[in-house]
């Protein structure tokens, strides 16, 4: 798991506050309406992060996050009281139920840099699920859509804390390396710099698509997706 994620969780929601995460959910949930066979409304959110997704879900499903960071996951427990969150593993979890619904989105399936790892993830994936539930996946990019040099910046402007975020990806073999590096300025401790290389691995959509259908799912990929990428659909038969 990258640093920044646990290092800046109190800063998170405003980093991202760009993301239209209402306009998410509502997608979302006409999707999943779309392709889940199960009558249940269980829900489980991969790499949750803040819960800001759960949060536009949970009058509609009984939400459960996951996500490896504990800071993060405080944020989300203050945001969503209600809510249960685990602190694990997508690759290794083994939670002991099934849900009707698994999402795991924006772009977190990448931080899996091999391909041992995204095979067991998604056979754990089709493992949660009820039969008739239907799993969601929406990648950072796939093999088709990876780009060297991609450039970015996100900038949070508070009184009490300046961050500026900037990247350029660059690609090595099956990795993306995103190469970010924040400038974070606070009164208390000046300006500090760090980089966090976020290897993301790099995978087609075939390999998703073979990989779900190997592990008993009913797949398709539609497009658009909720962001730039598209999104996996599987259906546990």
């Amino acid at each position: 798991m990258t640093n920044f994620y646990s290092r800046l969780a109190k800063y998170y929601d405003q980093m991202y506050s760009f993301i239209d995460y209402q306009g998410n959910a509502t997608k979302l949930h006409k999707i999943i309406q779309q392709y889940r066979k199960s009558s249940g409304s269980s829900l489980l959110d991969i790499a949750c992060g803040t819960g800001t997704h759960i949060k536009h879900l949970m009058g509609k499903y009984q939400a459960t996050g996951l996500d490896l960071s504990k800071e993060m996951l405080e944020i989300a427990q203050e945001k969503c009281k209600d809510i249960e969150f685990i602190q694990g593993n997508m690759v290794t979890m083994d939670l002991g139920r099934s849900f009707d619904v698994i999402t795991c989105l924006f772009g977190s399936i990448g931080y899996l840099t091999t391909h041992d790892d995204l095979v067991k993830a998604i056979n754990t994936f089709s493992k949660h699920l009820v039969q008739g539930g239907v799993v969601i996946i929406e990648p950072i990019f796939t093999l088709e859509t990876a780009r060297d040099g991609s450039m970015g910046i996100i900038c949070l402007d508070l009184p009490e804390i300046k961050i500026a975020r900037t990247n350029v990806s660059r690609k090595e073999d099956d990795l993306v390396y995103l190469d970010f590096h924040f400038l974070i300025s606070t009164k208390e401790n000046g300006t500090e710099h760090f980089v966090d290389p976020s290897p993301m691995g790099v995978f087609s959509r075939d390999t998703y698509l073979q990989l779900m259908q190997e592990s008993g799912l009913s797949t398709s990929f539609i497009e658009p997706g909720l962001a730039k990428e598209g999104l996996f659909i599987g259906v546990k038969n």
